[in-house]
């Protein structure tokens, strides 16, 4: 069991994640929590880079940024010190040598391939892991682990799946035509993708593997063997069966090295996929993005409903403390996840609601349904 001097009750943490995937529960559901109270303030190494490139890509900056992050935070509930070296959800992309450009908090790809006879040369392209961005980030995870110190746990980097790495190569219009104009040539490359995908998730596993951190990654999950977040933004931009036929076939070959996977759903254009997804027996949880300006986690109840019913577990994000009562008042607490992003103004504060959230989840039936193995 891997211990963090962070979170001396981290053992309790993962125990509740662990049975979270299969909507069991140990003591408690898993609840995070944060606050605007800190151990101390944080000691950030000093930043005297030339460019927004410059300080994505310093490595020991950005470790050692992490590392003074995990060292003042007070991680409350089941909120832990988990850092995932990134520089940006594009990171696949660049496997078929896209360049990434760097803004102040993400990153993005510039398409290459700009008529459908340009596909051509990537449908046998060598996958690039030499390349520098993904260098960084494997300097990054292990420079992570040398000096984490049982400080922090290093998850794995954002890595976008097969679908959302064609978007980058070609735009999502682009793709969008591609898909009834040339078919054959996307589901070929489509394959490229999750070539890319499952070996850059298996690189990056292979890294963690005999630290005894576990896998995280983006989604503060836990989980001791391979985990990860199969996803496919441009989802949204497709109908259900264009859906069906082409993307979640590739999604399910993505999530073949993995023993959990948690699926982010992003979008209410990308909820007519939702009942697709609920179908696939392999697939463990949803994380239901609702997005700005679409209400609070208590505007999506049914859906959560939806999700328990079908045996999937659920990170519920909730931007309002009065939202995640109310969820947990409508699903019970098997296969949810509570993460409130309302801040406590103090540690006290936070662990109050969770003792708060506790009582009613003591008092209310869940409706998650364990599906049949």
């Amino acid at each position: 069991m891997y211990e963090l001097s962070t979170k001396p009750d981290f053992a309790q943490t993962i125990a509740r994640f662990e049975a979270w995937w299969f909507g069991e529960i140990v003591d408690r559901l898993p609840i995070n929590v944060y606050t605007h109270e800190m151990k101390q303030a944080p000691s950030f190494p000093t930043a005297n880079h030339g460019s927004l490139r410059e300080r994505w890509m310093d490595v020991e900056y950005q470790v050692e940024r992490a590392l003074a992050m995990a060292e003042s935070y007070h991680f409350l509930g089941d909120f832990y010190p988990v850092w995932h070296p990134n520089v940006g959800p594009d990171l696949t992309t660049t496997l078929f040598n896209a360049e990434l450009e760097f803004g102040e908090d993400t990153s993005w790809v510039h398409p290459t391939v700009h008529s459908p006879g340009d596909w051509e040369p990537y449908l046998e392209m060598p996958l690039n892991f030499q390349n520098p961005y993904w260098q960084a980030i494997e300097d990054m995870t292990r420079m992570a682990i040398e000096r984490s110190d049982h400080r922090l746990m290093v998850g794995q980097p954002d890595l976008h799946n097969s679908y959302d790495i064609l978007v980058g190569l070609r735009s999502p219009a682009g793709l969008s035509t591609d898909l009834y104009d040339i078919p054959d040539v996307i589901t070929r490359m489509a394959a490229r993708g999750v070539e890319a995908m499952v070996q850059a998730a298996r690189r990056s596993f292979t890294m963690i593997e005999g630290t005894g951190m576990g896998c995280a990654s983006w989604i503060p999950y836990y989980h001791q063997g391979p985990a990860y977040i199969p996803s496919c933004d441009f989802l949204a931009l497709v109908s259900r069966r264009m859906g069906d036929r082409f993307i979640l076939p590739a999604v399910r070959e993505e999530m073949k090295p993995l023993e959990r996977s948690i699926f982010h759903l992003d979008g209410p254009t990308s909820l007519q996929h939702l009942p697709s997804l609920l179908a696939i027996p392999e697939l463990n949880g949803i994380q239901w993005v609702y997005g700005a300006g679409q209400g609070d986690a208590d505007d999506w109840i049914e859906i959560y409903q939806t999700c328990l019913r079908h045996g999937k577990c659920l990170q519920v994000l909730c931007e309002s403390q009065k939202a995640a009562l109310n969820v947990l008042r409508a699903t019970g607490p098997r296969g949810v996840w509570l993460c409130v992003y309302e801040p406590f103004a103090t540690a006290e504060e936070a662990l109050n609601f969770i003792k708060v959230a506790e009582e009613i989840a003591n008092q209310t039936p869940s409706l998650y349904q364990r599906p049949e193995l």
